[in-house]
């Protein structure tokens, strides 16, 4: 079955390090920017997935209305990816925005969407080398920890069954894709 994701942000930290393995796994990818649009549906035969890793700094409100958007069209996806952060729990407008978001992504759950967030912890960039200054230092994470961890909430349950043993030829329990935060 042919896989295709369309990733907001494709130019940005997160985005980049989502497109370069997306494109490495076979995914066709689309990639958008803030202001750009997509009109793209999934085709018969085609499993469409979205990421929503677009983040314009200063523009926390704009931010919730763009993700509301993209969730209003969870029915044309695969699964939905909305990047939360640790700093939810800081009293500013990003934490905030954040916190709205993963609310926003659990009602869509509760309609039947397979949304996922992740409070992502520290993401330097591929290539970069990590500052030991910054505040989330200890919750460093690799692209490589953080694609795997995510898809593996984002593929169909059956799917995540079937990489898991290929990965692992011991018998495991079943996961399958979470809707809350991580």
């Amino acid at each position: 079955m042919k896989q295709s994701a369309i990733v907001t942000g494709c130019r940005g930290r997160l985005g980049r390090a989502f497109v370069s393995r997306l494109l490495r796994e076979g995914f066709e990818v689309h990639g958008m920017d803030i202001g750009e649009t997509q009109d793209r549906t999934s085709a018969p035969g085609e499993r469409l997935y979205f990421f929503d890793l677009a983040y314009e700094h200063g523009d926390p409100d704009g931010h919730v209305e763009r993700v509301s958007g993209h969730l209003e069209n969870w029915r044309c996806y695969e699964a939905i990816f909305v990047p939360s952060s640790l700093w939810i729990g800081a009293d500013s407008p990003y934490g905030r925005a954040k916190l709205a978001i993963e609310q926003l992504a659990a009602r869509y759950c509760a309609l039947g969407a397979r949304v996922v967030t992740d409070r992502i912890g520290y993401f330097p960039g591929d290539g970069i080398e990590p500052d030991p200054n910054e505040p989330f230092y200890q919750h460093r994470v690799t692209g490589d920890a953080l694609y795997a961890r995510i898809m593996e909430r984002m593929r169909p349950p059956i799917e995540t069954q079937r990489a898991s043993a290929i990965a692992s030829p011991s018998p495991q329990a079943p996961s399958s894709a979470q809707c809350v935060p991580a």
